[in-house]
Formats: C-alpha cells, structure tokens, sequence
C-alpha cells in the first residue's frame, strides 16, 4: 500500500501549493483599497472556492476507493511507521509546536485577548508532548495509555486552537480573511478526533484518511495568511503532522480477503 500512500500525500501537496498560490493572489487582491472591504464577485475567490470543493470531493473519492482494503483497528498497527524516519519526523514536529507554544507565550502580553493566547501557548506546548508521546510509543501496547492521554491533549488544543482564531477573527467584517483559517484548524480537530478513535477503540480509517489530507490541504493554504511567526509555525506542524499520519494509515492498509460491507466502517 506504500504506492497507494505516496500517491495520496503527494496529490495533497502538489494541490496544496495550488491552493497556496491561489490565496496568495487573493489576498493581493480582493481588498479594496478605498473601502478596506474585500471586492465581490472575484475570479481568484471563485477559482479558490472552486478548487475547495473538488479537493473535498476527490479526497472522499479516494478515500471512498480504499474501503476495499482491511483497516487494522489496532492503533499499534494503524498509526505506526515503517522506519525509524517516522520516528524522526514525528520528533522535529514536535519540537516545532513547542517552540510554537513558546513563543505565543513570550507574545501573549501584547495579543488582544492575553488570557486566550497564553492558554494556547500552554496547550502548543502540551501538544508537542502530546505528539511525543504517539510517536515514541506507536508500535508499543503497553504505552497505551500514554498514546490515550496524547491524542485527548491534542484534541484540547485543537479546540483552543479554534477558539483563539475565532477571538481573534470576531470583529473582522471580511470574512474571506479568516473563512479558510477556520476551516483549516476544524478539520484539523477533526483529524485530531478520528485519530483518537484508534487509541479509544472507535476507530474510523476512512473519515481519519479524509480528514488528515484535507486538514492538512488546508493549512497549507492558510499559511500563506497574515500570521504571527508562533502561528506560522503552528499551520505548518499541523499540515506535516497530519500529512505523515495520512501516509501512515493508508501505507498500513492491508488487501481485504472478503467484500467489503460499509456497515464494517461504523461499529457501535
């Protein structure tokens, strides 16, 4: 499946840096300079709306294709690498969330909402050990417990994540200046979530697929945004760390030896 898996990621990040060039030419553009609000009825919004949807739609196509083969629901044989480079990359990811975090909180004291940001920062930081510990013990059944209160740390700070974007974002009468953020850090706590599943015993390999590739689609665009350097750092973590567990669940997908039910997806 490692073919299958390169094939995915890469259609990710080549479509991404699409996308990436596509907002970087609408934010060139779509404010007017006289009003301070964004032109209605732009090419480049439309072409960047457009190009959403049909990664959306092809996401789910492929993700829709791969219900043939077997899901291992054993988080120690879905999420874990193949190589010790899995281990590396998870590593330099999470020293980028903790110097992340870090500087949120050297930063938080002249954000408008300190309180928020300083939260944040903590729970940055939180995250990078949060990610440290599924990495280093992805393939150990005895760290389960750990790898549980990692994958709740990260949906924590997924969920600060958005309520700091959102804070930030409120009073802006532009909606296109945050619309993309917004979506990029929920369907990144979405991705956080379904990844949980596997270390709770929910497991759900094609909506986790979906939601690692899109989440990370989408980071990757809103990197290009006004941010911070603490933020910047943060959409890029993000979008990596979700793109080597797309690759992962798909490199770790098995050919089914029986036909495949759709109702096998869902297991109360």
């Amino acid at each position: 499946m490692q073919h299958e898996a390169y094939r995915l990621t890469g259609f990710t990040a080549v479509i991404a840096a699409l996308g990436f060039l596509l907002r970087w030419l609408q934010n060139m553009n779509i404010i007017d300079p006289l009003t301070g609000l964004a032109r209605q009825g732009t090419v480049i919004s439309f072409l960047l709306s457009a190009l959403i949807i049909i990664v959306a739609a092809a996401l789910a196509a492929f993700a829709f294709y791969l219900r043939q083969y077997d899901c291992p629901s054993a988080a120690e044989e879905a999420l874990s690498g193949h190589t010790f480079l899995f281990t590396v990359f998870g590593v330099l990811i999470a020293a980028m969330l903790a110097v992340s975090g870090a500087i949120q909180l050297l930063q938080s004291g002249s954000a408008e909402w300190p309180m928020v940001h300083r939260l944040c920062g903590i729970c940055t930081l939180a995250a990078a050990v949060g990610v440290l510990l599924l990495i280093t013990g992805a393939s150990n059944a005895e760290k389960g417990g750990a790898r549980r209160f990692g994958s709740a740390v990260l949906v924590v700070f997924g969920c600060l994540w958005l309520i700091t974007i959102y804070k930030d974002s409120a009073a802006d009468p532009v909606l296109w200046t945050f619309a993309i953020e917004i979506l990029a850090v929920c369907s990144s706590l979405i991705a956080f979530y379904y990844l949980a599943g596997y270390q709770y015993g929910e497991p759900k390999p094609l909506a986790a697929i979906f939601f690692c590739n899109f989440g990370a689609f989408l980071c990757i665009i809103s990197a290009i945004d006004e941010h911070t350097l603490a933020e910047s750092i943060c959409y890029a973590s993000v979008a990596l760390l979700l793109l080597m567990w797309g690759f992962v669940l798909v490199e770790n997908l098995q050919k089914a030896d029986r036909p495949f039910k759709l109702d096998d997806e869902i297991k109360k």
